[in-house]
C-alpha cells in the first residue's frame, strides 16, 4: 500500500513571484511509492500549464517531481514555457485579445524582455486540448521563481523535498532565431540552477542530442534525460556520446517488457511521457517504469499498488 502522509496546512501560501496568490488547501498528500510521479507542467490537466500555481497544485496531489520547460528571453531569462513563441491555443495577449494561429511565432520570446512576456495571460482562455483545465489568471515564470515559490510551500508545510525535472526546449533548425546556440543556452540554465539551494534534487531532460552533450561536457555530474519520440532504443542511443542516466521515451514506444530490459541492462532508469489514461498507467505499472510523467498525477497515484 502506498504511504500516505497529510499534513493539515493552517499557514496561508505565500507565492514568490506570483501576482496572485495561491488560496491555502486545508490538506496536502504526500505519496512515497516505487514508481516516482511527474506532474508534467505541473499538472496540465487541471491547472494552466507550466505556472506556479499549477506546480503548487501538483504538489498538494502528491508529486514526487515536478516537469518544468525553459526557453530563453532576449535579455537572457530562463523561462518557464513549453514554446518559445506566444501560443494561440492558451495564450491572450496583455489587452485579453486572442492570438491568431499565422501570428503565434511572430511573438518570439527570444526577442523580448521578459518584463514583456510575463503580462501576456496564459490561463484564463483555457485549453481545449484539456476540458477540465481550470480558468485562473496565470503567465510565463522564470525558472528562479518557480523554484522559490516550490521550495517556499515545501518549507511552510513542513513536505518531503521535490525534485524538478527541467527539460531545455531546443530545435538545431531554430539555434540563433528562436534560441541561442547550445553552449549559451545551458549556461544560462546552469547559472540559474547553481545559484538556488536545491542540489541533488533536479535533472534536466532534452530532445536535442547537443544540448545534453554540452551538458555532459561541462558539468558531468549532472544527471541528464534523453527524451525520444522514435522507436530504436540501439538507434537513439547512438545520438549520444555517453549512455545518459535516464530514457524518457513516449510511452507507446513501451511495448512489452523486452523493451524494458533491453534498457534496464544498461543501467538506464525509465520514465515515459505523457502517460494519461487509465490503460496506459496499468501498463506502464505492470512495465515496472521507474517514473511517469503525466498531466493528471492524481490518476496514476489511484493506480499505484
Amino acid at each position: 500500500m502506498k504511504h500516505q502522509i497529510y499534513i493539515w496546512a493552517c499557514l496561508c501560501l505565500g507565492i514568490v513571484g506570483c501576482k496572485q496568490a495561491e488560496k491555502p488547501s486545508t490538506e496536502v498528500m504526500q505519496t512515497t511509492t516505487a514508481i516516482e510521479v511527474q506532474g508534467h507542467r505541473g499538472e496540465r490537466g487541471h491547472s494552466p500549464e507550466n505556472s506556479i500555481r499549477g506546480y503548487i497544485n501538483a504538489i498538494k496531489k502528491g508529486v514526487n517531481v515536478i516537469e518544468l520547460d525553459v526557453v530563453i528571453a532576449k535579455d537572457g531569462s530562463v523561462v518557464v514555457s513549453h514554446e518559445p513563441y506566444m501560443a494561440a491555443l492558451y495564450v491572450l495577449k496583455p489587452n485579453g485579445d486572442t492570438i491568431s494561429s499565422q501570428e503565434e511565432k511572430s511573438l518570439n520570446m527570444y526577442q523580448m524582455t521578459y518584463d514583456s512576456i510575463q503580462k501576456f495571460e496564459t490561463g484564463l482562455k483555457g485549453n481545449t486540448n484539456f476540458p477540465q483545465q481550470q480558468k485562473i489568471h496565470a503567465y510565463k515564470p522564470l525558472l528562479s521563481a518557480v523554484i522559490d515559490s516550490v521550495e517556499l510551500f515545501v518549507k511552510q508545510h513542513n513536505l518531503t523535498p521535490v525534485g524538478y525535472n527541467i527539460e531545455i526546449k531546443s530545435v538545431p533548425s531554430l539555434y540563433g532565431t528562436y534560441q541561442p546556440y547550445p553552449q549559451e543556452m545551458v549556461a544560462k540554465v546552469m547559472q540559474v540552477l547553481s545559484s538556488k539551494p536545491i542540489a541533488g534534487k533536479w535533472n534536466i531532460q532534452s530532445f536535442d542530442p547537443a544540448i545534453l552533450e554540452e551538458v555532459h561536457k561541462r558539468y558531468p555530474k549532472v544527471t541528464l534525460a534523453f527524451l525520444v519520440h522514435r522507436e530504436g532504443v540501439a538507434h537513439n542511443l547512438k545520438q549520444l556520446s555517453f549512455v545518459p542516466d535516464i530514457y524518457s521515451p513516449n510511452y507507446k514506444l513501451l511495448q512489452n517488457e523486452k523493451t524494458m530490459d533491453s534498457l534496464h541492462v544498461k543501467q538506464l532508469k525509465v520514465i515515459p511521457w505523457t502517460v494519461n489514461d487509465s490503460v496506459a498507467i496499468a501498463k506502464m505499472i505492470a512495465l515496472k517504469v521507474d517514473g511517469i510523467i503525466t498531466d493528471y498525477p492524481e490518476r496514476v497515484l489511484r493506480q499505484l499498488p
